[in-house]
């Protein structure tokens, strides 16, 4: 038996709604199928974990012979991490979706498909302005942790490391978007996320006449030293 779950949209961003298909076939023999899931799944900290379960079918007949198609369709969480900016692959980031059918009680992972997530309104906004600035980005990953006084939901966070066109130091750039808008906080490269030298601005989803440029000169002033 094989299955593979499919997106409508080539591409799709945190907060919106992924519909798709769940294709399943190739059973030598009638299948009585107890369900049907798909999980969203990301890469925390060199380990992938499950970020969002869909129950997509209650039990059905599964033909000998015969597939099948099972539409779905489920809200992504907004701290779902994007696995592009500017059209190229963030090599470190990954999100996959697996199908998992359950038979006579047991189940059975029958298939992973990659998903392509594309940043939020505000991380674009964000990432673009500084790129446009002659920052670059080349690094980036997801590690556990938590920001104190951030809304947050999922215990991980998407981080850059950013290396910008004077002498200065690296910087770390965190995103943790929300309903709202998108929490950026900003810390000296090779820090532990904790609140020392940190800084932050908040960036609505659907404010395209922000000034995003003035808040981050602001904020990339020279951050003081820890102690």
């Amino acid at each position: 038996m094989f299955g593979s779950a499919t997106l409508d949209e080539r591409g799709v961003r945190p907060g919106t709604m992924a519909a798709g298909q769940v294709h399943l076939g190739g059973a030598r023999e009638d299948l009585a199928v107890d369900g049907v899931t798909v999980t969203l799944m990301t890469v925390v900290s060199g380990v992938e974990v499950d970020v969002l379960r869909c129950d997509v079918s209650a039990g059905f007949t599964l033909a000998a012979g015969r597939s099948r198609a099972i539409p779905f369709e489920q809200p992504l969480p907004w701290e779902t991490p994007f696995t592009h900016f500017a059209g190229e692959h963030l090599p470190a980031v990954s999100v996959r979706l697996r199908t998992t059918v359950t038979v006579a009680g047991k189940p059975v992972d029958v298939g992973v498909t990659p998903v392509t997530v594309h940043p939020t309104g505000g991380q674009w906004l964000v990432l673009d302005t500084l790129r446009r600035q002659g920052w670059t980005f080349p690094r980036c990953e997801v590690r556990q942790g938590t920001v104190p006084g951030v809304r947050q939901t999922d215990p991980f966070l998407q981080w850059f490391e950013c290396e910008g066109p004077d002498a200065g130091g690296p910087l770390r750039l965190t995103f943790v978007a929300n309903p709202v808008g998108v929490d950026v906080l900003l810390a000296p490269a090779g820090t532990d996320g904790g609140p020392d030298g940190q800084r932050g601005l908040a960036v609505r989803h659907d404010d395209d006449a922000l000034d995003v440029l003035a808040l981050l000169e602001d904020l990339f002033r020279p951050v003081p030293a820890r102690r």
